[in-house]
Protein backbone atom coordinates (compact mmCIF):
# COMPACT_ATOMS: atom_id res chain seq x y z
CA UNK A 1 0.00 0.00 0.00
CA UNK A 2 2.86 2.45 0.83
CA UNK A 3 5.03 1.37 -2.36
CA UNK A 4 2.70 2.71 -5.03
CA UNK A 5 2.69 5.95 -3.74
CA UNK A 6 6.32 5.96 -2.97
CA UNK A 7 6.75 4.98 -6.80
CA UNK A 8 4.87 7.66 -8.34
CA UNK A 9 7.19 10.18 -6.10
CA UNK A 10 9.99 9.13 -7.03
CA UNK A 11 9.28 8.45 -10.77
CA UNK A 12 8.03 12.36 -10.48
CA UNK A 13 11.42 13.29 -8.18
CA UNK A 14 13.94 11.10 -8.81
CA UNK A 15 16.20 13.15 -6.11
CA UNK A 16 14.05 11.51 -3.64
CA UNK A 17 15.35 8.28 -3.29
CA UNK A 18 18.12 8.85 -0.63
CA UNK A 19 20.12 6.08 -1.64
CA UNK A 20 18.31 3.40 -3.12
CA UNK A 21 18.77 2.16 -6.47
CA UNK A 22 16.25 3.04 -9.45
CA UNK A 23 16.04 -0.54 -10.37
CA UNK A 24 13.97 -1.32 -6.87
CA UNK A 25 10.95 0.79 -8.12
CA UNK A 26 10.66 -1.05 -11.64
CA UNK A 27 11.45 -4.30 -9.60
CA UNK A 28 8.11 -3.40 -7.51
CA UNK A 29 6.28 -2.45 -10.63
CA UNK A 30 6.88 -5.88 -11.97
CA UNK A 31 5.77 -7.22 -8.58
CA UNK A 32 2.79 -5.61 -8.78
CA UNK A 33 1.94 -6.43 -12.05
CA UNK A 34 2.70 -10.18 -11.56
CA UNK A 35 0.53 -10.55 -8.08
CA UNK A 36 -2.29 -9.24 -10.16
CA UNK A 37 -2.12 -11.83 -12.82
CA UNK A 38 -1.77 -14.01 -9.92
CA UNK A 39 -4.88 -13.28 -8.17
CA UNK A 40 -6.61 -13.46 -11.24
CA UNK A 41 -5.73 -16.87 -12.14
CA UNK A 42 -6.24 -17.25 -8.06
CA UNK A 43 -9.74 -16.64 -8.28
CA UNK A 44 -10.55 -18.52 -11.80
CA UNK A 45 -9.04 -22.03 -9.86
CA UNK A 46 -12.15 -21.21 -7.43
CA UNK A 47 -14.71 -20.13 -10.14
CA UNK A 48 -17.10 -22.91 -11.10
CA UNK A 49 -17.08 -24.29 -15.30
CA UNK A 50 -19.76 -22.40 -16.97
CA UNK A 51 -20.23 -20.06 -14.49
CA UNK A 52 -20.85 -16.62 -15.93
CA UNK A 53 -20.27 -13.16 -14.81
CA UNK A 54 -23.47 -11.51 -12.66
CA UNK A 55 -22.16 -7.94 -13.35
CA UNK A 56 -22.42 -6.75 -17.10
CA UNK A 57 -19.61 -5.46 -18.35
CA UNK A 58 -19.10 -1.71 -18.96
Amino acid sequence: MVKVPISIVVYALPTRANGMSFCAFDLTALRLVALAIGYTIFLDWFTPPGAEDPLPPF
